[in-house]
């Protein structure tokens, strides 16, 4: 049996309006700013999170003007060489911190401004790479990979070099967010899983923080460990914990439509299961939400289909079931973090 919530409905009853926001990973910018695309983006009041590579970096002025004129909200979320762990971590804030500023300092040449800063917390991508692949590569991803809490800088230079970036895009009145690995929200005061996985979460003063919670991906990278179900049950528990933990900035990044990096990333099977994803991140108390990706939803037309069942209200709001397995994995992950948290704390600086 689904046990009602008020989560979704006490947040519209005091008046938080649901937020959401959309991912751009792998579109063209020229794509992106198409009069059709940002036509969409508008009907549906969507705002953009679009990913800038260096190689994408010097068309991001021309698409953030192309935003403000048709009246969509753009967040830049950066990502360096792959080489350099291509999404924000503990053994790359340098590199990091002087890609944002780069591009920040073109939209002020332009006069031009971002809605805000997007800081994706991961390990290295060829680290998460080799982890999804099996063996030993699962032990890489522990620590954030070569590059990780593990090497150079230590971790509490790491924790102090995010604080400082946060702290110097709130300086130029943009705002910023930071997308975080659910594993994460298993911590406790140790931050075990903060810091083997090479994501300082806790520290930095971000904005927003969002997890990601992409049904999807549990349920297809866990290779028929866990089913649609499990997968659920996972969203509405980290929803209900990001919520517990972060307050009104907590959200949730629902997907996947389409892939992005990794290129294998298993998918929906229809936009049902999006709409039942939206209903329970809203009854689980979380109404900001992001969905990935805006590729996807352009090559699995029509478009319109999968945009409605993200943004329309739920026809009904009830947490879904939970599940033997769900709460297995919830419960080892705890342990692990735990475990780890401590053994770094005795070990390491």
């Amino acid at each position: 049996m689904r046990r009602p919530s008020a989560g979704g409905a006490a947040a519209r009853a005091a008046g938080v309006t649901p937020r959401r926001r959309i991912w751009s990973e792998l579109l063209p910018l020229e794509v992106v700013r198409a009069p059709g695309t940002l036509a969409l983006l508008r009907r549906y009041a969507l705002e953009l999170s679009i990913a800038v590579r260096p190689e994408t970096a010097a068309g991001l002025p021309d698409l953030v003007a192309a935003c403000a004129d048709a009246g969509v909200a753009v967040a830049v979320w950066p990502m360096i060489a792959d080489e350099d762990g291509r999404w924000a971590s503990a053994g790359n804030a340098a590199a990091f911190g002087a890609f944002v500023a780069r591009l920040l300092d073109a939209l002020d040449a332009r006069r031009l401004a971002a809605a805000e800063v997007v800081f994706d917390l991961e390990p290295p991508i060829e680290a998460v790479r080799r982890a999804l692949a099996g063996g030993r590569g699962a032990l890489d991803l522990l620590g954030g990979g070569p590059r990780g809490a593990r090497g150079s800088p230590r971790w509490s230079d790491s924790q102090r070099a995010y604080v400082e970036l946060a702290g110097a895009v709130h300086a130029r009145g943009v705002a910023t967010s930071a997308a975080i690995v659910p594993l994460v929200l298993t911590d406790g005061p140790a931050r075990g899983w903060e810091r083997l996985l090479g994501t300082p979460v806790s520290a930095p003063p971000w904005g927003r923080v969002g997890a990601m919670l992409y049904t999807s991906l549990i349920a297809g990278y866990s290779r028929g460990a866990l089913g649609r179900e499990d997968a659920l049950a996972l969203l509405a528990w980290g929803c209900r914990a990001a919520a517990r933990r972060f307050g009104p900035r907590a959200g949730a990044s629902l997907g996947a439509v389409g892939k992005g990096a990794l290129g294998d990333e298993p998918v929906y099977r229809s936009v049902a299961e999006l709409r039942e994803d939206v209903a329970a991140a809203e009854a689980a108390g979380v109404p900001d939400l992001s969905l990935f990706d805006l590729g996807g939803v352009l090559a699995r037309p029509p478009a319109e289909a999968w945009l409605e069942a993200f943004v329309a209200p739920p026809a009904e709001v009830r947490l879904p079931r939970e599940t033997l397995r769900a709460r297995g994995v919830i419960a080892a992950a705890a342990l692990v973090g735990r475990a780890a948290g401590y053994a770094r704390r005795l070990t390491s600086p």
